[in-house]
């Protein structure tokens, strides 16, 4: 029987329009399809890629969200860390360390980042990824993808998304060479923030699509050594729209005179804002000026239930104004400047398409990032079902 194995490969932010205009192994991953992404950003299309579920079903969206009950930053209630130099304690580093510590001191295993969050504003919120999302029951009670290999009782590997794009190919190729793993979800990061400062600028971004086709050839020549069959696809979240323009929208909000944690509760990422309101005039006074932002959308109910994120407790806000793609929210919770290129604008923009390209045609082509996990799971299947005729096989042989 055939030793098989399949190789998936995550490249964060390689969007369908990027790759429309460079040239990435065209003849070596032949079957090629444009996929819709998940609304919201890789805090909700990770954790959809690796459960097949929407955001409503497996809870992630933003990272943060309104709950000052279960807040696990109620300690900044009492640390007078807004009346410090905000040229010191708002620069990234120095919230980079703070986040590090914070992780630590809490135990959360998953990805944390305060990123521009005030430290005031942090009472009011909880932050959703706390746990590991890539190791088994990380996105419980949603099985995912390290839970469907250890069902299946499959060899196989998931990279660690804390390591460098180059530990994690070393690591798989060394995994290769030994021949025993028969599955593999390789994690590589590095791509989403070249594209965040390097949107335009086409040289680069060919630069590094060269090393990333380098290092996959060197893997498929791996396999082909260690295997007598092999797959391999390279899948994406979502791809990033180049800067067109900003909005203050916090700063015409502030200037309104409501009260934060009184009146409503606010949390600007890049392309969205989310809202809730405390008080009638908060809604009264803030959701005209919403209407107001030019080319700006309140995502209506029905909108909600098509993306997959109708919380029924308005978890994620109970209004969201969606920006017109290319338009960036500045200053954000995510950063004080804009960047040359976001992503997080409407799932159907064209930047905003993913990318599946595969040395194998799958029977079904994924339409959206939730179907890669179809697509995975039909390999472990297969990988199984292979497992167990073969240990039939040899128990009749010994009858």
């Amino acid at each position: 029987m055939s030793k098989t194995i399949d190789v998936f490969m995550f490249i964060d932010a390689l969007g369908w329009e990027i790759l429309q205009r460079h040239s990435f192994l065209e003849q070596e991953l032949p079957y090629r399809y444009s996929v819709r992404m998940q609304f919201g950003y890789s805090s909700t299309a990770i954790p959809t890629i690796l459960s097949g579920r929407p955001p409503q079903e497996h809870k992630h969206l933003s990272f943060y969200y309104y709950a000052p009950e279960k807040s696990p930053f109620k300690i900044f209630k009492y640390l007078p860390l807004k009346y410090l130099p905000s040229r010191i304690f708002d620069r990234w580093r120095v919230r980079h360390l703070l986040s590090k510590i914070l992780a630590r001191y809490y135990g959360f295993t998953g990805y944390f980042e305060m990123y521009s969050m005030p430290y005031n504003w942090l009472p009011f919120l909880d932050y959703i990824e706390k746990n590991d999302i890539f190791v088994p029951r990380g996105l419980a009670p949603v099985a995912n993808l390290a839970d469907v290999l250890q069902q299946a009782g499959v060899p196989g590997h998931i990279s660690n998304w804390r390591l460098s794009e180059e530990e994690n190919i070393a690591r798989l190729g060394a995994l290769l060479d030994e021949g025993q793993i028969r599955f593999a979800f390789l994690y590589t990061a590095a791509l989403d923030g070249l594209l965040h400062m390097h949107v335009r600028e086409p040289e680069i971004i060919q630069r590094k699509l060269d090393w990333y086709a380098e290092h996959i050839r060197g893997l498929m020549a791996r396999m082909k050594q260690h295997y007598d069959q092999f797959s391999f696809t390279v899948i994406s979240d979502h791809g990033m729209t180049p800067l067109t323009g900003t909005v203050d929208l916090k700063g015409r909000i502030d200037a309104l005179g409501l009260r934060y944690g009184v009146d409503y509760v606010a949390v600007y990422d890049a392309t969205m804002a989310r809202f809730w309101f405390l008080r009638p005039e908060g809604r009264e006074r803030i959701f005209p000026l919403l209407e107001e932002v030019p080319g700006g959308r309140i995502l209506s109910a029905a909108e909600k239930k098509h993306y997959g994120i109708d919380f029924a407790d308005h978890m994620y806000g109970e209004e969201i104004l969606l920006l017109p793609p290319g338009v960036q929210i500045a200053p954000s919770n995510m950063g004080l400047k804009a960047l040359p290129g976001m992503h997080g604008f409407a799932p159907e923009d064209r930047d905003s398409y993913a990318a599946c390209l595969s040395t194998a045609e799958p029977e079904i082509p994924p339409q959206w990032v939730g179907d890669y996990f179809r697509l995975m799971t039909e390999r472990i299947d297969r990988v199984r079902s292979s497992r167990e005729a073969k240990v039939s096989t040899e128990i009749n042989k010994q009858r």
